[in-house]
């Protein structure tokens, strides 16, 4: 199997979005388990040492998951970068548009999912304590129009919306299209690593985390050629990637410095630094490729964006409503719960991708092609 490396600069890195994938249904855990079972997702009540602390959390770390989202992002927007100076406002037009829109249909989804379970969300919430609900809207549920202003316009400006929660990450999406974008529109050839790079500490440096990892995905982009097959050294680099990013961080077991430094595994920019990590380490490993090049990751991969936008109305209307009504929930009810909601959200995220996730990149593509063919033309 060739390495990403050997691959066209526009080729498309189908493992990546194996990896999008687990991400994906990672959110999915990291929702359902905070929203009925928050205890262990406490910072306070987390010990230590134990299962959260481990790299196995990957699979239901949510802020694991979005900080590698950013990474994938940095790295795709650097491999579609404008062409041109001229180019970059419409493609920065267009990116809004591919967020934009789906973000705008997933809000009246959840409006009317809160609608019709209107109470659901404070009922489960007054069962669990889970401090969680407090991002969704209560009784009395907002109008459409506010749904729609939201998801299409307001969490672009203000960074969040109590209708669907998950696209608070809408605006970060956007602000790393603006910088890759316009870095790349501006800078060309070798300075482009080098920019990512100084982007990559000066934003860490400035707490500006997710911008970070843009920098970092686009630096992986830039310097995929010189990452080859190392299989040990990429499986090492996976590892360390899940230990410094999947582990939940937890108070510090004692005054000593490796207390301390253990303690931070999993904070803001160490996270991110393992999301880079573990991209990297996807092409470099010849087997981690093959895994997430698997058809059912693949198919994942295509449902991850129509998964992260569908799974929270399902979980905080009629998850929550059937949480209410068997409460209390032993741990199988709960797991039969969970099984439930997640078949709920990949149907629901299969008619959202043909009804709206398909179209709206056919229509961005022609757009993106008619764009350029102009800009061409003398």
């Amino acid at each position: 199997m060739p390495a990403p490396a050997a691959l066209p600069a526009h080729a498309r890195v189908t493992s990546l979005d194996g990896l999008r994938g687990v991400a994906a249904c990672a959110v999915v855990a990291f929702h359902f388990f905070y929203a009925f079972a928050p205890t262990p997702f406490l910072y306070a009540e987390r010990p230590p040492f134990g299962l959260f602390r481990t790299p196995l959390a990957f699979f239901w770390n949510g802020d694991f998951a979005v900080a590698v989202f950013f990474v994938l992002s940095g790295f795709v927007l650097a491999a579609s970068a404008p062409r041109s100076l001229a180019e970059a406002p419409i493609m920065i037009g267009l990116r809004y548009l591919r967020l934009g829109v789906p973000a705008l249909i997933s809000s009246i989804l959840a409006w009317a999912w809160l609608t019709g379970f209107p109470h659901a969300a404070s009922g489960a919430q007054a069962i669990s304590g889970s401090r969680w609900f407090r991002w969704t809207y209560q009784p009395p549920i907002p109008p459409l129009s506010q749904a729609m202003w939201e998801g299409g316009i307001g969490v672009f400006l203000q960074g969040t919306t109590r209708f669907n929660n998950p696209l608070w990450t809408m605006q970060a999406e956007f602000f790393g299209s603006l910088l890759i974008y316009g870095s790349y529109a501006l800078l060309r050839g070798r300075v482009r690593p080098w920019a990512m790079a100084a982007g990559l500490v000066g934003f860490g440096v400035a707490e500006l985390y997710f911008l970070m990892a843009f920098c970092g995905g686009a630096l992986i982009y830039e310097r995929r050629g010189q990452l080859g097959e190392r299989r040990l050294a990429g499986a090492l680099l996976a590892v360390a990637g899940l230990v410094l990013g999947a582990t939940f961080p937890a108070p510090a077991a004692g005054p000593d410095l490796a207390a301390q430094i253990f303690a931070r595994l999993g904070a803001d920019g160490v996270r991110e630094i393992g999301a880079m990590f573990l991209v990297a380490a996807v092409l470099m490993t010849a087997p981690l490729r093959a895994l997430f090049e698997s058809a059912p990751l693949q198919k994942i991969g295509e449902l991850s964006f129509p998964i992260y936008l569908v799974h929270v109305p399902l979980i905080v209307a009629p998850a929550s409503a059937i949480f209410v009504a068997l409460s209390p929930m032993s741990p199988l009810g709960l797991a039969a719960l969970f099984a439930g909601t997640c078949a709920a959200a990949l149907a629901l995220a299969v008619v959202f991708l043909i009804a709206v996730e398909r179209p709206v990149l056919a229509g961005l593509k022609a757009l993106r092609r008619r764009v350029r063919a102009r800009l061409a033309a003398p």
